[in-house]
């Protein structure tokens, strides 16, 4: 039967990383079932459910509009494909798989990152983050242009999978554009729906921390030294207490 549906040969991707065994795909009307791929501009409006929560803890505020403009958010061009990527997932379950799936494929760091320095206070789960400041590849500019590489990692899968997110998204940012990035784009990821408000406030944390290990990377590891100001604005976006949700 000429009629008969076959499975594609080819993984289905979500910001160019195969999605392990799951069945996704964006919703375009009536049942049909179409494969996502990346697109240049975002999507057009979906409806986004609003949330409350009764916790007094500081967590990302729910959208009550049905879309945030993404060029407002100030994202990179691999954080802004990956956005867009998970807004078009349907369903909760299906994000959430998406997350550990991207933490089980985040490089393994040695014993010399999990250092004090660099854990990230404030998460439910043990998180060491760093990074380098290189040339950027391909520049052929009269001036070289710096870019940020992160590397880290997490006892918790799904928050090794927010880790992930954040340093593939990041990774060869220049630190400007790192500390212009708004963190309700995990709003408009709506991954936030299917986190707690402790898990929230440590998806807050690891972003403060990378804006500031990229800041001290470009200074010379002196951006406390240049602006008191800024370091304490720095250091008060980072949740250190948070209501602990099972």
């Amino acid at each position: 039967n000429n009629n008969t549906m076959r499975r594609p040969s080819k993984p289905l991707l979500i910001a160019g990383i195969p999605i392990a065994g799951i069945a996704l795909a964006s919703y375009h009307g009536g049942s049909t079932v179409l494969a996502w791929s990346p697109a240049p501009h975002a999507a057009t409006s979906r409806r986004s459910h609003k949330q409350s929560s009764s916790s007094s803890s500081v967590v990302l505020h729910s959208a009550i509009e049905d879309e945030l403009d993404l060029s407002s958010l100030h994202l990179t061009p691999q954080l802004e494909m990956m956005v867009t990527a998970f807004s078009s997932i349907p369903d909760e379950k299906t994000r959430h798989k998406q997350l550990l799936y991207m933490a089980s494929k985040l490089p393994a760091v040695t014993d010399d990152v999990r250092i004090s320095e660099n854990k990230v206070p404030g998460c439910l789960s043990t998180v060491h983050v760093d990074c380098t400041l290189e040339p950027k590849e391909g520049d052929d500019s009269d001036q070289e242009t710096m870019v940020v590489n992160y590397f880290g990692d997490s006892d918790g899968l799904l928050t090794k999978g927010l880790l992930a997110l954040l340093i593939r998204g990041l990774n060869g940012a220049t630190p400007e554009e790192i500390q212009n990035v708004d963190p309700q784009f995990i709003q408009a990821a709506k991954i936030s729906q299917t986190l707690t408000p402790g898990r929230n406030n440590g998806f807050l944390n690891m972003l403060a921390v990378m804006k500031k290990k990229a800041l001290d990377a470009a200074e010379g590891g002196a951006a406390d030294d240049v602006d008191a100001d800024g370091g304490a604005e720095e250091q008060s976006a980072i949740v250190t207490s948070f209501e602990e949700i099972d």
